[in-house]
């Protein structure tokens, strides 16, 4: 697989070379987002799986702002770029969160270098501020890291007006943004059906993880596996989406073992490597058009979240969510959006402390514009 991904990096540079010397540059597309938003959060238990985006901080924020770039540079060539400041990603300082280099053979194939939002499954594939709800659910970042970098190949084909399917294979850096034993090998596709408005998805990402020199002074590696199955429908002004994930191997410090709920009990402890977590989600929102000139529509949604986080250990670990919230669209073309999220925790394992809920309210400006259009 990798002397593979070399062979077709290589063709996509020597692409890139040809195209670069004929020097037609595609007007390219200028995305804008600004995302403010006010936070607090009720509680105060924030532990090691607490899944904040965030942190547990009453608090104004910048929650995102980036500009970002899409075009192309001959027939083969195509780019995107990205940078901004996300209190997801790198403590919400000015970095470059997405940018990728490809080389297009034919109409249905890409590849090239990426950083950025890789396919697995649905919600991990989208920007954090273009999903359903005001954040992705609570153990997204456990499962998956934020914008990787690395190689990957992609197949997008139509098959007629309504089915389709898209595919990706991505050989990306490690945890510690490297390749010094350590990796992250992910397969990704999404299929639309035969039914209109619906997909079907899944992914699977195989990952290795360096610690460096353990107490003998040999190096530490452990591996793991992600995997995820889902559907998405959007039709008829309903978003409906609903995804089940299993992780094994969950990367803390691989010297000491993970607590559950019992300090006296030895078998509440079980190593990191050998660690399963089970997680899924339901969610669903509908579009209303109101007449209101100020608020043209209005999209309530609600979603059910479930993780449980030591699948594999005696007694109950699942904790569980339930998000409402309203979007507020200020415009007719649903660029400027006024959000009311708030999420709370519905079922706590008994002994451990509730995670703390939280309310958002949003307000994002999002828009696109093609040099030389009116749009």
């Amino acid at each position: 697989m990798r002397r593979f991904l070399l062979l077709m990096l290589f063709a996509a540079c020597m692409g890139i070379a040809g195209s670069l010397f004929a020097f037609e540059f595609h007007a390219p597309t200028v995305d804008v987002n600004v995302t403010m938003q006010a936070q607090r959060f009720g509680g105060d238990e924030f532990g090691a799986f607490g899944g904040y985006a965030d942190g547990p901080i009453d608090r104004y924020s910048l929650r995102h702002a980036t500009i970002g770039l899409e075009g192309g540079i001959g027939e083969r060539v195509e780019f995107e770029f990205r940078a901004g400041s996300a209190t997801c990603f790198a403590g919400g300082a000015f970095t470059l969160l997405d940018a990728a280099a490809y080389y297009r053979p034919t109409d249905f194939l890409r590849f090239g270098f990426k950083k950025g939002e890789i396919l697995r499954g649905f919600e991990f594939y989208e920007e954090c501020v273009k999903v359903l709800t005001a954040e992705k659910p609570r153990f997204a970042k456990t499962f998956a890291p934020c914008h990787p970098t690395g190689a990957v190949v992609e197949i997008e084909h139509d098959f007629d007006e309504v089915m389709g399917i898209s595919a990706e294979i991505a050989y990306l850096d490690g945890q510690s943004q490297n390749l010094d034993d350590e990796h992250d090998l992910n397969v990704g596709f999404q299929f639309r059906t035969p039914l209109r408005g619906l997909a079907v998805g899944g992914f699977f990402s195989a990952i290795r993880k360096n610690y460096g020199p353990g107490s003998d002074f040999e190096q530490v590696n452990d591996s793991g596996t992600r995997f995820g199955v889902g559907f998405d429908f959007e039709r008829y002004n309903l978003a409906l989406r609903s995804e089940y994930y299993r992780l094994q191997g969950f990367y803390n410090d691989p010297f000491n073992n993970t607590l559950y709920e019992d300090n006296s009990d030895p078998s509440s402890y079980i190593e990191s490597a050998d660690l399963e977590m089970n997680a899924f989600y339901v969610e669903a929102g509908y579009m209303v058009a109101t007449n209101w000139e100020q608020v043209p529509f209005a999209q309530p949604y609600i979603r059910y979240q479930s993780w449980d986080k030591a699948a594999n250990a005696d007694g109950d670990h699942t904790y569980t969510y339930l998000t409402t919230g309203i979007s507020l669209f200020l415009d007719e073309n649903r660029h400027t959006m006024l959000r009311v999220d708030y999420e709370d925790s519905m079922d706590t394992p008994d002994g451990a402390s509730e995670d703390a809920s939280l309310l958002i309210i949003r307000l994002q400006v999002d828009f696109d514009w093609t040099p030389g259009t009116n749009d």
